[in-house]
């Protein structure tokens, strides 16, 4: 019987490596490893390119006993994602592990009860994101009412400026506008709005 690994990091700034060093650590081969880069917990487990192909390594191989996971944060952000994904592995008999220090306990309750204590896990980590969300709501409503700018300063395009470079050096609109040190996006959008 086998071990599989999932790993998931929420953006490209983040290392995979040292989740897939724990799990190599426990044996678990680098084919059986399956990474997930630069995906938000939001997104569906099921919607994920290695979720999705771990899933299918699990429905072709029939040999998998254990699904490891660095902690089970990993699964998904939503206790409704994370058990819609979890019950049907549990359901085949594998059994569920996360190599979290504070999480170990889970490991080895038994299955209903793991299940449970999980989908509590999930809805802490659901409240805290909305907490923060709502503190952060409250920060920029705040700092708006004491009028502080929030955002990027709107940059101010200086339509004559590229105009005279069109004629000047005989550009078209985009070259002036690159010239000129503007994104396109930036003058587009400006020229949308002065239309």
């Amino acid at each position: 019987m086998a071990k599989i690994g999932y790993v998931r990091v929420s953006s490209d700034k983040q290392d995979p490596a040292s989740q897939v060093k724990l799990m190599q650590d426990m044996g678990i081969l680098t084919k059986d490893i399956f990474v997930d880069t630069a995906i938000s917990g939001a997104t569906k487990p099921e919607t994920r390119p290695s979720f999705k192909s771990m899933i299918k390594r699990i429905d072709d191989g029939k040999d998998v006993d254990e699904l490891v996971f660095s902690e089970f944060s990993r699964i998904g952000r939503t206790i409704d994602d994370s058990l819609m994904a979890l019950i049907p592995i549990k359901q085949r008999g594998i059994t569920i592990r996360s190599l979290s220090s504070s999480e170990k306990f889970i490991n080895e309750l038994p299955g209903p009860l793991q299940t449970f204590m999980i989908s509590g896990m999930m809805y802490i980590a659901t409240m805290e994101k909305q907490h923060n969300n709502e503190r952060t709501k409250w920060g920029i409503e705040n700092a708006r009412a004491n009028g502080k700018i929030i955002g990027r300063p709107t940059k101010v395009v200086d339509f004559a400026k590229i105009k005279e470079a069109m004629e000047k050096y005989n550009l078209k609109e985009k070259q002036a506008v690159r010239v000129c040190g503007y994104s396109e996006s930036t003058f587009y959008k400006a020229k949308r709005e002065k239309e």
